[in-house]
């Protein structure tokens, strides 16, 4: 039976103890040194132990403050004071179609409850089951912090995600401006295991690439790199079929249905260790996108190492042809970990992000766009350095600090997170989202008026496209949230 009683990665579990010793502080650079995944417990057996039900489950309680950037919000009023003065002197059917702003708050509050549910069915060695859900509730001060959308990032940015499902339920059970009750579920698998080859159906984990704070290869359910709490990823509905190549490697072969035929997506992904290194190489259909990608990690004396890249190319012509083309851009990151006490762990990670803009003045397009609103790609710029130290300070307790620089504005957002293991199974979290940078540009905004909105003017154009965006972190909101969770 696995130490991780819902771990359903059976054929690179076996592998582990063969692996760099730096697989495991990459957990600890996730920060969950005492979270962890849901743990579960056993709840029932037959005699022989050959047939076992685990049960497991959280609560969380999540309360958070947030600050807008002064020049974020007065260039917000000030685009929406135009629109509303052009509005008011045009007919109602033409006052429609005018573009909407809405005012922002410079300030708000979020309050989020999620309780979570699953089981885990072993049968033998041949069949493993499992099912999770859950349900969460949030209560934010004003729209613009409805969902956390503005929590450790901008919230001018998609807030979306891609469901990579065949099919689901309406995850809204209630919802209004600033109320949101939603449920989810995000575990419904049967695994059967043969010699030499594991199928998983249905609604699963499916989560790799050796990034630490961003992962390329990674586009079914990345977290972002300011996510705090990575314990649960989204379920994604796939078939997978997984093979061992000989001692240490691994053939994966998923298919990803869509209801729409040309969005069906596929994944074919090898991994294997080489001279102590572990490697992968992979190519995907992702929606209309295919996807070429590779990754490596291991050590280099005292100091761990990895990298990983994907490149996309974006495909036009599916369902009407032909093929052709679109868009392609290459994303990269490469790092190095170093663990100078036993209790520290130092790492800097370089990320490329060739789908990003190269001037602030693209950034908002970028944020705005349908890959950035699906989880897929993190970051409007081009070039970023993460800088984490994560400090085991005793058994109960860890503090970890991370940096997000964007190199070319420049601009950061630090994140520092203390843990505290208050009990068993009682974690409490504090942490910050501190941005540094230059704050939009008011100056363009000042003598913004109707006139402007009715003539298209260039000075409205550009407000209205930029925002007046000089940085990317400092168009971020700052703030501080508390979170307890209460493992069953």
């Amino acid at each position: 039976m696995s130490s991780h009683p819902l771990d359903t990665n059976g054929p690179v579990r076996a592998r582990r103890h063969r692996q760099s010793r730096w697989t495991g502080w990459g957990l600890v650079l996730g920060l969950v040194l005492h979270s962890g995944a849901a743990q579960a417990k056993q709840v029932w057996a037959n005699e022989a132990e050959t047939r076992v039900l685990e049960v497991g489950g959280f609560y969380k309680a999540l309360g958070a403050g947030m600050v807008l950037p002064d020049g974020l919000v007065a260039n917000m009023d000030a685009l929406a004071r135009a629109v509303e003065e052009a509005r008011e002197s045009l007919p109602t059917s033409v006052a429609a179609t005018l573009p909407l702003f809405e005012p922002m708050p410079g300030e708000g509050a979020l309050s989020t409850q999620v309780a979570r549910l699953q089981a885990r069915l072993l049968w033998g060695e041949h069949l493993d089951a499992e099912v999770a859900w859950q349900l969460g509730a949030s209560v934010a001060s004003a729209p613009a912090f409805a969902g956390g959308a503005a929590l450790g990032g901008s919230p001018m940015s998609g807030a979306a995600t891609a469901s990579r499902r065949l099919v689901d339920f309406d995850p809204a059970l209630a919802e209004s401006g600033t109320m949101r009750l939603r449920h989810d579920l995000d575990r419904l698998s049967l695994k059967l295991s043969f010699p030499g080859v594991d199928v998983v159906a249905g609604r699963q984990v499916l989560g790799w690439g050796s990034g630490r704070l961003w992962n390329p290869t990674d586009l079914l359910s990345p977290f972002s790199p300011t996510d705090i709490d990575k314990e649960v990823r989204k379920g994604v509905d796939a078939l997978r079929v997984s093979m061992p190549l000989g001692v240490t490697g691994l053939l994966d072969l998923l298919w990803l249905p869509q209801r729409r035929a040309e969005e069906n997506g596929g994944v074919v992904r090898a991994q294997a260790n080489f001279f102590g290194y572990d490697f992968s190489l992979s190519a995907a259909k992702y929606l209309s996108d295919l996807v070429f990608g590779a990754d490596f990690s291991g050590d280099l004396g005292r100091l761990g190492v990895h990298g990983e890249a994907a490149w996309t190319l974006g495909m036009a012509g599916w369902s009407e042809g032909p093929l052709k083309v679109d868009e392609q851009f290459v994303r990269a990151v490469g790092g190095v970990e170093w663990r100078p006490l036993e209790s520290l762990v130092l790492m800097a990670e370089y990320h490329f992000n060739g789908f990003g803009a190269s001037t602030p003045e693209e950034y908002l397009a970028k944020m705005q766009s349908a890959r950035v609103a699906r989880g897929e790609v993190f970051g409007a710029g081009r070039h970023y350095l993460g800088l984490v130290s994560s400090w085991a300070v005793s058994e109960l307790v860890a503090l970890q600090t991370t940096a997000l620089v964007n190199l070319q504005d420049p601009s950061a957002m630090l994140v520092p997170v203390v843990e505290w293991s208050a009990a068993q199974g009682v974690l409490l979290r504090v942490g910050a989202f501190l941005p540094l940078g230059k704050g939009p540009d008011q100056k363009a905004f000042q003598d913004l008026g109707a006139s402007d909105v009715l003539e298209a003017s260039p000075a409205f154009q550009s407000a209205s496209s930029t925002l007046g965006v000089r940085s990317e972190y400092g168009m971020a909101a700052a703030g501080l949230m508390a979170q307890v969770a209460i493992h069953l």
